[in-house]
């Protein structure tokens, strides 16, 4: 009951509260601001519904220099995009779908619910006066890059898919990532495989949604790499 109650809290807190919690949980994931990301970040907030509610949120995206193959949403609008994600695509097509699929998590709130009860007592904390949140940081922030339920992910790889295709007028590249991760052996992927399910699976879903949905697949455009790096020196 206690669960039921806490998802219910996440799925209707206001965006500004959740916007405090993002505030507060910045600090603990280092990551600096990076243009080309932000323009292709922008790019997909600009082909969102005109009535989509994540027009509510300040979206921004930020670098880490982390070898992990990974990518996660911080309430409030911020994704968290490790170097090593970058490292791995091949097309600025792959990118976005990675974009797009935080984005869906966004939609649906599922960082939120991935908090749980603890996002209870961070929202007793914003209500209190003054800072109480000193404490509850360090104890929240270790559950942001968890997993998520495998409807959760499947959900996020929908609306993703969706976005892309509204993005590009067809899906090129939203499966290439996931050919390329599955059967991976190499530690550096090993994150990704721990955080998500497996790609073999998320490659048979994505599949069968373009078929249903009957989605075009075109050719992509490369993703220059070292943009991204002289961008960083």
């Amino acid at each position: 009951m206690f669960g039921f109650f806490a998802v219910q809290v996440a799925t209707h807190l206001p965006v500004k509260a959740e916007i405090w919690i993002g505030d507060k949980l910045s600090a603990r994931f280092q990551g600096r601001s990076d243009e080309i990301l932000q323009q292709h970040l922008d790019k997909l907030l600009s082909a969102l519904a005109d009535d989509s509610p994540l027009h509510a949120y300040p979206f921004r995206i930020y670098l880490n220099d982390s070898d992990k193959v990974n990518a996660f949403a911080l309430p409030g609008g911020r994704i968290v995009v490790f170097q090593g994600l970058l490292n791995a695509v091949q097309s600025e097509n792959e990118l976005d779908m990675v974009l797009t699929h935080e984005l869906g998590h966004f939609a649906h709130r599922d960082h939120l619910q991935a908090m749980g009860r603890s996002l209870l007592v961070v929202i007793g904390s914003w209500l209190l006066p003054g800072d109480r949140s000193s404490d509850i940081v360090p104890w929240i922030a270790g559950k942001l890059e968890r997993k998520y339920s495998q409807k959760q992910e499947a959900s996020a790889d929908r609306w993703g898919l969706d976005l892309l295709n509204r993005r590009y007028g067809h899906v090129g590249g939203a499966t290439d990532f996931f050919k390329r991760l599955a059967g991976k052996n190499k530690s550096h992927f090993a994150y990704f495989l721990a955080t998500h399910p497996h790609p073999q699976a998320r490659l048979h879903s994505l599949n069968n949604l373009i078929r249903q949905k009957g989605y075009a697949v075109r050719e992509t455009i490369p993703f220059e790499k070292r943009q991204v790096e002289e961008e960083a020196e």
